[in-house]
């Protein structure tokens, strides 16, 4: 291969990490609000905004335990509004840690980012061993 070849590569790639690096800001961004959008609608009672932040396996296991539509269903969901201390994105899903200790798990859909997940507190011993409890997962 060419050094300029090989030049113009390099090139390439690193201006492909710096792009993918700057989506995947946007993208924690994203997640923040998504989950803070959800927490505050909840607590407003909203809950048309709040099952608009869900997934549509969210809904339907929330309508299912419930035995109500997801805008009276969702107002049981025990989660606590709190700010964003992190937010992780790996390529399809993400996770959002609270500084209450909470945490959110969201998936990329079609319609953009939605939870997944919410309310969710680890238990005690590794998190490999004991997963997290949530209030409301699909």
């Amino acid at each position: 291969m060419s050094p300029r070849r090989l030049s113009a590569l390099l090139a390439c790639a690193l201006i492909a990490l710096a792009l993918g690096g700057c989506g995947r800001g946007a993208d924690e961004r994203t997640v923040g609000s998504v989950t803070q959008r959800f927490l505050q609608a909840v607590e407003a009672k909203d809950g048309a905004v709040a099952c608009a932040q869900l997934t549509s396996a969210a809904v339907q296991q929330l309508e299912s335990e419930e035995s109500k539509p997801c805008p009276q269903a969702v107002t049981s969901v025990q989660a606590s509004a709190g700010p964003v201390r992190r937010a992780a994105v790996y390529i399809t899903s993400a996770k959002v840690d609270l500084t209450n200790g909470e945490s959110a798990f969201l998936n990329r859909t079609s319609a953009g980012w939605k939870l997944s997940a919410v309310g969710c507190k680890p238990q005690a011993g590794k998190p490999a061993d004991q997963p997290y409890d949530c209030d409301l997962e699909a």
